[in-house]
């Protein structure tokens, strides 16, 4: 089991994540807040005022939650070596929306109307919260995923030219 140690935008770790990894998550964990509340306060606006402050009255909760899903599974993945890792980590934060998803059913909001490829893309995903790309976080958790990607690949590209499999 991991134990992990942290606050928003400064998060430690044990054992340590490499410098690429760890930038990501550390972005990705301080934008989570400001991302998730954006997302939520903009689906709720054209709903009734109760159900709307029903919602509101939930964000604190459901992006503290949520902050501590990412910086758990996000530094779960990272850690893991990169030939290891089948998952991408923007995959992490839209498995993360779960409890948001359940707050905002509960509430009664209704579902967006997205189209076919985020359907079948995100099933579950039913207020397009989740983001499609880095982007959607903020331009440090862009910057951050670029270079982590960067990163990756030329760990990956090292390693099956150290196997010769690569010339």
């Amino acid at each position: 089991m991991l134990t992990l140690h942290g606050v928003t935008g400064n998060v430690q770790y044990s054992p340590e994540l490499e410098p690429y990894p760890k930038a990501l998550c550390d972005a990705v964990v301080h934008a989570v807040p400001g991302w998730l509340t954006t997302r939520i306060t903009a689906l709720v606006e054209g709903v009734s005022t109760d159900d709307r402050d029903k919602v509101l009255s939930a964000l604190d909760d459901i992006v503290e939650r949520t902050q501590r899903s990412v910086r758990h599974d996000l530094y779960g993945l990272l850690l893991q070596d990169v030939d290891e890792q089948r998952q991408n980590p923007l995959q992490v934060l839209r498995n993360s929306i779960k409890y948001a998803t359940d707050v905002l059913n509960s509430c009664g909001i209704p579902h967006v109307v997205r189209d076919e490829f985020d359907v079948k893309a995100m099933p579950d995903d039913v207020y397009a919260l989740g983001p499609l790309t880095w982007k959607d976080l903020s331009e440090e958790v862009h910057e951050a995923g670029i270079n982590w990607g960067a990163w990756k690949a030329a760990t990956v590209l090292q390693r099956r030219r150290a196997e010769g499999k690569i010339s």
